[in-house]
């Protein structure tokens, strides 16, 4: 995925803590088939541009929150792990 933007803290965060690489987010984002972007409107996780996340899974079918930030046709990882119950609950139930 040329367009999506990698820092190596962030990498090296997602390896450390969960165990994910850069081509399982990309993963994510060609399996993400119905395009649903929930914006993350937290105060503590405010962006501008807002963060956007949203739940796929991986080719290995390792479901995973991917959470990012569009710009000038750049897609920036913010970070990526698998959810747990309540975001699961406020994806599925998001319009």
């Amino acid at each position: 995925m040329k367009n999506l933007i990698t820092s190596q803290s962030v990498l090296d965060h997602i390896w450390e803590k969960h165990q994910l690489r850069r081509v399982d987010v990309e993963e994510c984002f060609l399996n993400h088939f119905e395009s649903k972007y929930i914006e993350d409107d937290r105060t503590k996780n405010k962006t501008n541009p807002p963060t956007y996340w949203f739940i796929s899974e991986n080719h290995q079918s390792v479901r995973l929150k991917v959470a990012c930030v569009f710009k000038d046709g750049h897609v920036y990882l913010k970070t990526a792990y698998p959810p747990n119950e309540v975001e699961l609950s406020i994806y599925n139930n998001s319009k």
